[in-house]
């Protein structure tokens, strides 16, 4: 059999949602010569390899399998070696090659005359975007400046292009040594760099400009990518020094904004978090300000990557489904409640580890087959008591729900189903009373005028309508479409367990109300999203089980911790007591005309509870 005039070399991990695409591509290409893609398979996380067999008798094709993980210039390294074409060409797993594409590379190669040095021969990628905030903002114009830019690049520069798509004679490739596989990043504009100072004569041809199915989709994986792709440098510049151009001090606003933002990302976690922070404001931005936005982040996580220099190898795979969900529900007071959900519990179609965390009831929760409970000697309280829940859970994610809950057979496997799209998040269905009447899940992060706003008597008269429901904090696009939110309301969410241990589960200061912000704004900064659904949907009765008079105390305590961790307490307090002498005007007027209020009654109430000191 005649070696090939061209081997394809593939690298691939957790590819099997990117690959039928580039694999039909390459099925419709026709060439004149033998030839062959070489798959490497970097570890077989997703079935890939049963998808590859399946295109054996469509494509000349060899799968190079190996453990993986440890980056993409070892893959690409194996790949090489096993290649055997006199041209070898890389194309990623997400790129989609038109007819006639591998031909032409060759024909480049073949048109070289006898002598000249030897080619490398660099496709560009032009972004696929769908129709987003962010692929408008900033995407698809960034992209087209890359394309720009590298079109327009002198010779000796054309090598920082050498990246997802080339093709190099495998014997200048060898010549050079090949890739490094020690680089977990920049191992392709690396050997570009040796490519080039080897002899090899680099071109951009714009007429083999390839289509990448894969670009960052928002702001969080473009800042995580720029966090990486700047630590990156690090690596790369002790193998070339002077390569990169060192940092110069911030000079300008925009120059001294990037830096103070840079200054608070350590990793390409806390870039992540940046970029969604900006992802959730951007459809409240007028639109000739969210590229900066966009661009702000991406430059700080940039700027931050360099600084930390941190190139742990990091390769986004789609989420393995979750096996096994720990529901905990916390319980104090009358068992029935609980025990109808337990029932519930244990009818669902995706098995369950069901644990019951009793709050030193005085009644105390019965023993039942099926179940785990777990008893505390006192009660501490939601966010201690689901601690204690979550001791004994085994599952890789929890699902923290209220005892007052109804729910459906398929509700947990709802749930799982969720968490595929959203591997790495807080989770909460939609909500509806026992009437019908739908809660608010989804609110954003308490401010001083939201609290003010809830606060105030006169505005009471507005509770319902949608201005209302913004001026208090909830997040009126979640009652209209799934989405990212700040934070959920804890009567029920989905957790990951290893991140909410990892951030030491609630805080147990808190007694009731404002845990599950607290719980929610750490996790966020590990990285996670909060999103509220629109479905599946639960019956929460909701607030049954304690007086009120207890939870406006516990309410109010809630939202003064809350703000001497995130905030200010003497802010909040001033700003509370402010609103209750504008409530006991308002009330005196109301008494006035025949009101059956007590003004000054409720005036003393509410400073009491702004002045109690937390328990």
């Amino acid at each position: 059999m005649p070696e090939p005039a061209l081997s394809v070399v593939v690298p691939t991990r957790g590819g099997i949602r990117r690959l039928p695409v580039l694999l039909d591509a390459l099925a419709s290409q026709s060439l004149d010569e033998p030839w062959e893609v070489v798959v490497v398979l970097d570890g077989d996380v997703d079935g890939s390899r049963t998808l590859l067999e399946s295109y054996a008798d469509r494509v000349p094709l060899r799968i190079v399998e190996r453990t993986g993980g440890t980056g993409v210039g070892a893959a690409l390294a194996a790949g090489y070696e096993a290649a055997r074409g006199e041209i070898v060409l890389r194309c990623d797993d997400d790129l989609t090659p038109q007819p006639g594409f591998l031909a032409a590379h060759l024909a480049r190669h073949r048109a070289r005359p006898e002598g000249a040095a030897p080619l490398g021969v660099v496709s560009m990628t032009r972004d696929v975007f769908a129709d987003t905030a962010y692929a408008a903002a900033y995407g698809r114009p960034a992209n087209q400046r890359l394309l720009a830019q590298a079109y327009a690049r002198p010779a000796e520069e054309r090598w920082q292009h050498w990246a997802a798509c080339n093709s190099v004679p495998r014997a200048s490739y060898e010549a050079v040594g090949g890739f490094d596989p020690t680089l977990g990043y920049r191992e392709d504009s690396e050997l570009g760099l040796r490519l080039a100072q080897s002899g090899v004569e680099i071109v951009v041809d714009p007429d083999l400009e390839v289509e990448h199915r894969a670009p960052a989709p928002d702001t969080a994986t473009r800042a995580a990518r720029a966090f990486t792709s700047g630590a990156s440098t690090v690596a790369f510049d002790e193998r070339h020094p002077g390569t990169h151009s060192a940092a110069e001090a911030p000079r300008g606003a925009w120059s001294r904004a990037v830096a103070a933002a840079a200054g608070r990302i350590g990793s390409r976690e806390r870039a992540a978090a940046l970029g969604r922070r900006v992802d959730h404001v951007l459809p409240r931005l007028p639109e000739a300000a969210r590229g900066k936005a966009i661009a702000w982040a991406v430059e700080a996580a940039a700027v931050a990557g360099r600084r930390v220099g941190d190139t742990s190898w990091v390769r986004e795979v789609p989420a393995a489904p979750v096996a096994t969900v720990s529901v905990v529900v916390p319980h104090h007071g009358d068992p029935a409640p609980t025990l109808a959900l337990v029932e519930q519990l244990l009818a669902q179609t995706h098995p369950v580890q069901v644990v019951v965390a009793d709050d030193a009831s005085l009644e105390p929760f019965p023993d039942r087959e099926g179940i785990e409970v777990v008893r505390r000697a006192t009660n501490g309280g939601f966010g201690a008591n689901v601690n204690a829940g979550a001791a004994a859970a085994t599952g890789e994610a929890m699902l923290v729900l209220n005892s007052d809950l109804d729910l459906e057979p398929t509700f947990v496997a709802d749930m799982v189903a969720a968490a595929r799209t959203h591997p790495r998040a807080v989770l909460a269905p939609r909500m509806v009373d026992e009437h019908g009447t739908e809660a608010w899940v989804g609110r954003d992060f308490p401010r001083v005028r939201h609290q003010v706003a809830a606060w105030l008597t006169p505005l009471a008269r507005f509770r319902g309508t949608t201005a209302w429901h913004r001026a208090v904090g909830h997040d009126v696009r979640a009652h209209r479409a799934e989405g990212e939110v700040d934070w959920v309301v804890g009567a029920a969410m989905w957790i990951p367990v290893a991140d909410f241990r990892a951030v030491g589960g609630f805080d147990e200061r808190f007694f009731m109300n404002s845990e599950e912000v607290d719980l929610q704004r750490r996790l966020r900064e590990r990285g996670l999203s909060v999103v509220a659904l629109r479905s599946p949907t639960v019956v929460h009765a909701g607030g049954g089980s304690s007086p009120s008079e207890s939870r406006r105390r516990w309410l109010v305590e809630g939202q003064l911790l809350y703000a001497d961790k995130w905030g200010s307490r003497r802010v909040l307090q001033v700003a509370l007591g402010a609103a209750t002498g504008i409530n006991l005007v308002v009330n005196a007027a109301r008494r006035a005309a025949g009101s059956d209020v007590r003004p000054l009654e409720t005036a003393r109430h509410e400073l009491r509870l702004l002045s109690r000191r937390d328990t």
